[in-house]
């Protein structure tokens, strides 16, 4: 959908009762954890959950697609760029937590690794086993998101802005999830999720996030620009390991490349885009259809 002067002017003057903020033609790549993508027709952070509902009605009431994320991470944006409004969580409001006993409150637009070590300092464990993932809450939630056991294992209930403009809590039975899988569509915007969680020493769980960290560390280019795993793992193999025996890892094309550390992973080089980061992932998914034989799913986001 292309941007109007006047809808442009609607949204500016909407966002200023609350100070949200509104970009029009902003570039993908500056939210993107792997730098690849073309520019959003709307690029908005709101201030206050009023501010949120409102600009999402009058967008939706313009037939325009939004499409909430969190930090990028396993988002593969395109080259074109895309007519649609981004909503990003990512100011003060949705970012809180809150803890009472064993719960905690976090806002969707959270940083993932600071909610556990908040977690950590206050003696509760059991989400330092998704230490490393650099996604927010939301994002987690969303996508299921796991390593040493899944988000979803200690979630209470998410808040959520649904397709009719109205916030509701969820529980945890309502939703199904799966591996990398959740129930929830692109047409409810996480605002906030509970967990419940167990007592534990700080100093325990600080080992248990160091140990987690370290073995993540050595395994995966966690300092490297990458979208983090790209293909699910099917039954009875691992991605990253059927791609090693393709002998495809270090492959390149452009700025993309294989990883060379964990094969699972592609890697932005430098100046890398979307349709080169593609044309790996197709050429990955024929070769193993052809030796395995076996079907790669991806795991990221292809938008």
């Amino acid at each position: 959908m292309k941007m109007d002067n006047k809808l442009c002017r609607q949204l500016t003057e909407l966002c200023q009762g609350d100070s949200s903020k509104v970009l029009f033609n902003e570039p993908l790549s500056r939210h993107s954890t792997i730098g690849i993508g073309g520019r959003a027709s709307v690029f908005f952070i709101p201030q206050s959950l009023e501010g949120l509902i409102n600009v999402v009605n009058m967008l939706r009431s313009e037939g325009m697609r939004i499409i909430a994320i969190g930090n990028g991470s396993n988002i593969l944006f395109p080259d074109g760029g895309l007519e649609a409004a981004i909503v990003n969580l990512s100011s003060p409001f949705f970012t809180s937590k809150k803890f009472t006993d064993e719960t905690v409150y976090a806002g969707a637009g959270a940083g993932l690794s600071e909610l556990i070590s908040d977690c950590c300092r206050r003696g509760l464990g059991g989400l330092e086993g998704l230490v490393g993932i650099p996604g927010t809450v939301g994002g987690a939630v969303f996508s299921n998101a796991s390593y040493k056991g899944a988000i979803s294992d200690h979630l209470l209930s998410i808040k959520v802005l649904d397709e009719d403009g109205r916030t509701k809590w969820v529980e945890r039975n309502k939703m199904e999830f799966g591996y990398r899988y959740s129930s929830i569509t692109e047409k409810e915007i996480i605002l906030e999720a509970a967990f419940t969680l167990k007592k534990d020493s700080e100093a325990n769980l600080r080992s248990k996030l160091q140990e987690h960290f370290a073995e993540k560390t050595a395994k995966q280019p966690l300092h490297e620009r990458t979208l983090g795993c790209i293909f699910k793992n099917p039954e009875r193999y691992k991605s990253g390991e059927i791609i090693d025996r393709l002998g495809m890892k270090g492959l390149s094309c452009g700025g993309a490349r294989v990883s060379t550390k964990h094969a699972n992973f592609i890697v932005n080089t430098g100046g890398a885009n979307s349709a080169e980061v593609i044309k790996l992932i197709d050429d990955i998914r024929d070769k193993a259809r052809e030796e395995f034989p076996v079907e790669l799913e991806p795991e990221i986001r292809i938008l």
